[in-house]
């Protein structure tokens, strides 16, 4: 005998189980291993904040260690990017030093809002290098394309 509580019972189970079934589409990226260095008039810049900015795709982010170095992660994704083309942007804070050296170092604006290029990731990427001016021109920050070495 079915009664109104197995009858609503049963509704729930059947809307919980379309709902699940529901859920928006999720991407599915095959990632490749990004990783460069960062360095400021020559020298390894540490606790720099980059970003690969694509409009394609997931963003990248990563922070430089004391060498310079850097691995890019996604928030979705985990390590690495999607193959494609990016703009790399570079951020300082408070942190931000030029290897063995106390002072703080701040990134020119031009690098955080035009970027110091643009970068294509493949399965043949290799390490990317960026160096950044304390008194850039014009052409320092205009995302031209390039592969960041």
């Amino acid at each position: 005998m079915i009664t109104l509580s197995s009858t609503r019972t049963l509704l729930l189970l059947v809307s919980a189980a379309v709902l699940v079934g529901c859920g928006a589409p999720t991407a599915n990226y095959s990632m490749i291993p990004v990783e460069g260095t960062i360095t400021f008039e020559g020298e390894p810049l540490s606790n720099a904040e980059v970003m690969f900015d694509s409009p394609d795709g997931p963003r990248g982010f990563g922070v430089s260690d004391d060498n310079g170095m850097f691995s890019v992660k996604t928030r979705q994704f985990g390590a690495g990017l999607p193959a494609g083309k990016y703009r790399v942007l570079v951020t300082s804070s408070e942190q931000t030093r030029i290897r063995g050296s106390g002072k703080a170092v701040q990134v020119a604006t031009v690098y955080r809002e035009s970027g110091v290029g643009r970068v294509s990731i493949d399965a043949g990427t290799g390490p990317l290098s960026f160096d950044l001016k304390a008194k850039p021109t014009k052409s320092d920050g205009d995302g031209a394309d390039g592969d960041g070495a």
